[in-house]
């Protein structure tokens, strides 16, 4: 309910010039969350359905803040870009399609990278996932703001590749580091909650493409205003990539296996 009214006041709210029923279902959103919370608070010790206490682990409650932050910057991405490529750039449905396509490889060959590794470098791996995929964020907004009109598929290949490939750094190690010293009879809870985290995110994200894109087009088919538009969103998704890079500071520094056989 939180949610719904929140993601529902940021889609519509530009629409309507930001009436002020948008900023009654805002804090009718946060009053939801904080009437859940306290209920929560009331059952710690009969079944809560969010044990509180998982908050208190510093890997778990960064972890899943760096989660939220990943899916925010992910709606808020793919949404924006499938409007770059056929209004910005003019390009067809199955090229759009094709640039995904290079987009997944980069993501597959970074996931494949983390598995291989299987939590070897532990946060230093998402953390060079995560500055990977904002310095191909860079090159693409630079490269957008060059050539403009004339940018075709091939020319792209790299930034899109390797933002990919950064963000398929991210996601595997990310969970793993930030579950794995959650106590076992919490773990369902824990998985739960991680897993809500980037949907929740994801649905933000794309709400906030209202307030982020469409506030700068208007809905205008113009190439130049959505080009101009996709580019102040780079830079938003570029500075959550930064936050989420900070809040993997919350992530063991190494994995348990080496941290056992220092102890040891």
């Amino acid at each position: 309910m939180s949610a719904v009214s929140a993601v529902q006041a940021l889609t519509e709210g530009h629409a309507h010039g930001w009436p002020l029923w948008c900023f009654v279902m805002l804090a009718a959103g946060v009053l939801v969350l904080v009437v859940f919370l306290r209920h929560q608070r009331r059952r710690q010790d009969n079944a809560p359905l969010v044990p509180l206490s998982l908050f208190r682990i510093r890997q778990f409650s960064g972890g899943m803040t760096a989660d939220l932050m990943h899916g925010l910057l992910c709606g808020l991405f793919f949404m924006t870009w499938t409007l770059y490529l056929q209004r910005g750039l003019d390009m067809s449905p199955l090229e759009a399609a094709v640039a995904f396509v290079l987009l997944s490889v980069g993501e597959l060959g970074g996931a494949t990278i983390a598995a291989k590794t299987s939590g070897r470098f532990a946060r230093r791996l998402p953390q060079a996932g995560a500055l990977t995929a904002t310095a191909a964020m860079v090159a693409y907004g630079l490269q957008i703001g060059s050539h403009q009109a004339d940018l075709t598929l091939l020319a792209m290949t790299a930034p899109v590749v390797l933002i990919g490939f950064g963000l398929g750094m991210v996601s595997g190690p990310l969970a793993d580091l930030s579950l794995a010293r959650v106590p076992h009879e919490d773990a369902g809870s824990a998985s739960g909650l991680f897993n809500t985290a980037i949907h929740l995110g994801i649905a933000l994200g794309t709400a906030l493409t209202a307030v982020v894109f469409f506030a700068i087009t208007g809905g205008s088919p113009d190439a130049a205003v959505n080009r101009d538009a996709f580019v102040t969103v780079l830079c938003w998704v570029g500075g959550l990539l930064a936050l989420m890079w900070a809040l993997m500071f919350c992530l063991p520094k190494q994995a348990d296996n080496q941290a056992d056989n220092q102890a040891s």
